[in-house]
């Protein structure tokens, strides 16, 4: 089993502007190739949505997945089949968990290199999952490992907030 490295990402650092300038990247690779798709069908407006669809499936690959929860955590569990460790990207915040890796998987790779594919739907997109949390996790304490291509993050729940009894004092 492999334990892999998770950034811990709160909003007020200032990496969470990388997160969001990658995010708004894979946007704009999406919205281009939803054009493209438009423009192969003879720019005739009505499928627009179908567009944005087929061009997020062409390009993301969003395995499969599990949730589970519990009092003091949330597990998660992904397929994630010829990715290593070092492919993957996980980032913790204190709302939401993102796993992303770039590219085709190794096997896919060598494929590619050992000879000619007539049919292939092993090809190089990008994954990309977010979970997103009802109750706020604390990113630096969670973890991730890899074995045999399932992904298991494992995120505690934070400690709630302290209420704090405020005096109102009249005038």
């Amino acid at each position: 089993m492999n334990k892999l490295s998770i950034r811990y990402l709160f909003p007020e650092d200032p990496d969470a502007l990388s997160l969001f300038e990658s995010l708004n990247e894979l946007q704009e690779t999406i919205r281009q190739r939803a054009f493209g798709l438009f423009s192969e069908r003879g720019t005739v407006h009505g499928s627009d949505t179908e567009d944005w669809l087929r061009a997020e499936r062409e390009l993301v690959w969003v395995p499969q997945s599990e949730t589970m929860e519990d009092d003091k955590q949330f597990r998660l569990r992904l397929i994630v089949p010829g990715l290593e460790a070092q492919d993957l990207q996980i980032t913790a915040m204190p709302d939401a968990i993102i796993v992303q890796a770039e590219g085709a998987s190794k096997e896919a790779k060598e494929a590619k290199e050992a000879s000619t594919v007539p049919f292939r739907e092993l090809r190089g997109r990008k994954l990309f999952r977010r979970f997103d949390f009802e109750e706020p996790i604390d990113p630096a304490r969670t973890e991730a490992s890899l074995a045999k291509g399932i992904l298991e993050i494992v995120a505690s729940k934070a400690a709630p907030a302290k209420q704090v009894k405020v005096a109102v004092q009249g005038a």
